[in-house]
């Protein structure tokens, strides 16, 4: 058996064509596109009124990271080390 790492290749087409679903998906929900009528849980609800919102924005920011657009910083890196300071050492 062969030990070597294996390479990373990034995304596959389809995973891109999901996250670009994503970003279309949260940015009309987002934007307010059927202007609070289609499917919308109404806001004045206590706790819940705001889920939707939360929901969206989270599938937004995930789905830019997929993409390569990092909102979050190391949203996809948990093996990231220690933030760098100004002059760029550890």
């Amino acid at each position: 058996m062969d030990s070597a790492p294996l390479e990373s290749t990034g995304p596959t087409l389809i995973a891109k064509l999901i996250a670009i679903g994503g970003v279309l998906l949260s940015c009309a929900y987002l934007g307010n596109i059927g202007a609070g009528l289609i499917g919308e849980i109404p806001d004045n609800f206590p706790v819940i009124g705001n889920l939707d919102e939360v929901f969206f924005s989270g599938l937004l920011i995930v789905s830019l990271a997929k993409l390569g657009i990092n909102i979050v910083p190391n949203l996809h890196s948990p093996q990231a080390g220690p933030p760098k300071n100004i002059a760029g050492q550890k």
